[in-house]
C-alpha cells in the first residue's frame, strides 16, 4: 500500500509541479494582508484570520483536484479560496471556545502550560485527518471532528508512521539546505527554501490524500486480502 501511494504521489506531483509555488504565493498574500489589515485592530485580526483560512481552503482544493482527477490548474488556485473557507471557519470556531476555557483554567494551575501542551498534542492527534475528511467526505462541523477521531482510532499506525517519517525527512532536508544557502542573498535564500518547502508539503499532502482514500472505510484484514489478491494476479 505504501509503495503504491509513494509512487503515485510522485507521479501526480510531477504532473502538477506548479503547485509547489502555492505555499510561496500564500506567504506573499498573508504578508501583504498583515501590512494592510493587521493595523485595524480587532477587525484586522478577524480579516487576517479569514485570509489565512482562505489560503488553507485554496490549498485543500488544489490537493482535492490532484487526488480526484490527477490535475489541477491556476484557476483552481483562485477558485479554492472560497470552497472550504466556511468549513474551516466553523471548525476553528468550534475549537476556539473550548481552547480559551482550557487555557484560562490550566494557566491558573501548577504545571498548567504542560497540561495545555498535552491538550494541544491530543487534539493534533485525534483531529489529524480533518483536512482529508473535509474534501473526501460529506461531513461538516462536529461531524468532521467525530469522523477524524474514529479514523485515527481505526488507522493510527497505518496513518502516522508514514506521515512522521516523511515529515522527519523534510525537516532534515531543510536543515541540510541551510549551509548550502548561507552564502546566497537573503531574497534568494527565502525563495529557495520556500520552493523546497512547497515541494515537500505538496508531496506530503498528496500522499496523505491517497493514503486516506485507501484507509477510510476499510479495515486491516480487508486491505491485506485486497493487496494479496492484487499481487497474485
Amino acid at each position: 500500500m505504501y509503495g503504491v501511494a509513494l509512487e503515485r504521489s510522485l507521479q501526480l506531483l510531477k504532473a502538477n509541479w506548479g503547485m509547489i509555488f502555492a505555499p510561496l504565493a500564500y506567504g506573499v498574500i498573508l504578508l501583504l494582508a498583515t501590512f494592510i489589515i493587521a493595523p485595524l485592530g480587532l477587525i484586522g485580526g478577524i480579516l487576517l484570520a479569514l485570509t489565512m483560512n482562505a489560503c488553507m481552503s485554496s490549498g485543500l482544493y488544489l490537493v482535492e483536484n490532484v487526488i480526484r482527477s490527477g490535475k489541477t490548474t491556476p484557476r483552481d488556485f483562485w477558485k479554492g479560496f472560497g470552497v472550504y473557507l466556511w468549513d474551516i471557519v466553523m471548525i476553528s470556531f468550534i475549537l476556539w471556545i473550548p481552547m480559551i476555557v482550557a487555557s484560562s483554567v490550566l494557566n491558573a494551575t501548577p504545571n498548567g502550560q504542560l497540561f495545555m501542551l498535552f491538550v494541544q498534542l491530543t487534539l493534533y492527534i485525534i483531529l489529524n485527518a480533518v483536512p482529508e475528511l473535509m474534501y473526501q467526505s460529506h461531513a461538516s462541523g462536529v461531524e468532521l471532528l467525530a469522523a477524524s477521531y474514529q479514523f485515527i482510532v481505526d488507522n493510527w499506525a497505518e496513518w502516522f508512521v508514514p506521515n512522521l517519517l516523511i515529515t522527519l525527512g523534510g525537516y532534515l532536508a531543510m536543515r541540510a539546505l541551510r549551509p548550502i544557502t548561507a552564502a546566497l542573498p537573503f531574497p534568494a535564500v527565502i525563495f529557495m527554501l520556500s520552493l523546497v518547502y512547497g515541494l515537500f508539503l505538496s508531496y506530503l499532502l498528496i500522499l496523505r490524500g491517497l493514503l486516506f482514500s485507501e484507509l477510510n472505510g476499510s479495515n486491516r484484514r480487508a486491505r491485506v486480502y485486497r493487496y494479496k489478491t492484487r499481487d497474485s494476479s
